[in-house]
């Protein structure tokens, strides 16, 4: 690792009700030392990441590194890639600071202290990104995720959990799947997986690039975030019952055994859906369908 190369310290000091701000000091006096041109951003309203990323590719940076959940990565990462595949090399280190951190798990790191340790040690590992071009209110939008996108369903119960139920924690995302479910589902979804065209009626689809969300959530249990492509986990013609079984087993990766469930890895999909389904990506709400994915194989990498 070279300590000379530009690096920018990006920090959500809201993350996880406040720790960002918390850890940040303690972050911060742990790096200087190793980068002591440590140029330092605070996002302080959604999307201001975005233009650190951006900032990041225009001006020349090796290295961002970024205190907060997923939804800041989330940020970073979608405005690095805003214009194109940033240049080879690029580094991205991740200090977990939020409610979830899920990415990081598939890395074995739990705590700060141990993704700075592993940002410190030069610990590099390619992985893949993916790209999302979806409908954002009538006109065409474009981001870039590590983790995950969901489709109908899991964007819709994370709504309802931050508008109404975000103050219940964990208790609250627990009552948002209770809600949701009362309304089953209704929708017909017309994929095309890598050429393939399939049709599948009342479903909800979630597309994994790592192994867990919203925490411990195990949602796809053999995803590799460096294996070139991502696991696509359909919920398919699902009843309420047969949903809150499949949301018992999710923590085990046992749904993926559930009858109405399936799997499949893909390197490009397109969803349109009749209504239009609801989106999210990395714990961000997006826009709606019509949706096209593709996988870019290991184009970031990651210090971990």
């Amino acid at each position: 690792m070279a300590p000379d190369q530009k690096t920018m310290l990006v920090v959500n000091p809201h993350a996880g009700g406040g720790r960002g701000a918390r850890i940040f000091p303690a972050v911060r006096a742990m790096l200087e030392p190793r980068f002591p041109a440590l140029a330092l951003r605070v996002s302080e309203r959604p999307g201001q990441a975005l233009d650190f990323g951006r900032e990041a590719l225009a001006e020349g940076y090796g290295r961002v590194i970024c205190v907060g959940g997923d939804g800041t990565p989330f940020e970073v990462v979608s405005g690095m890639f805003a214009a194109g595949a940033p240049a080879p090399g690029l580094e991205l280190g991740l200090v977990p600071a939020g409610t979830g951190n899920s990415f990081l798990r598939d890395f074995s790191l739990g705590t700060w202290g141990e993704a700075v340790a592993a940002i410190l040690a030069g610990r590099r590992r390619p992985v893949d990104v993916v790209e999302a071009v979806y409908d954002d209110s009538g006109r065409e939008a474009r981001r870039h995720f590590l983790n995950i996108l969901g489709v109908g369903l899991i964007a819709d119960i994370l709504k309802l959990t931050n508008e109404k139920l975000k103050g219940l924690g964990a208790a609250g995302y627990s009552l948002a799947v209770l809600l949701r479910l009362a309304r089953g589902l209704r929708n017909r979804l017309r994929l095309t997986l890598d050429g393939e065209e399939r049709e599948i009626a009342d479903s909800a689809l979630v597309v994994s690039n790592s192994r867990f969300t919203g925490g411990a959530m195990k949602i796809a249990p053999m995803a590799d975030p460096g294996d070139g492509r991502a696991d696509l986990v359909a919920f398919q013609g699902a009843s309420r019952r047969d949903m809150l079984a499949i949301f018992a087993r999710v923590f085990s990766g046992g749904h993926l055994r559930h009858p109405r469930v399936w799997s499949r890895l893909v390197a490009g999909l397109t969803v349109k859906a009749d209504p239009p389904q609801r989106l999210m990506a990395d714990g961000e709400l997006l826009g709606r369908t019509p949706l096209r994915l593709r996988v870019l194989p290991a184009a970031l990498t990651v210090l971990a």
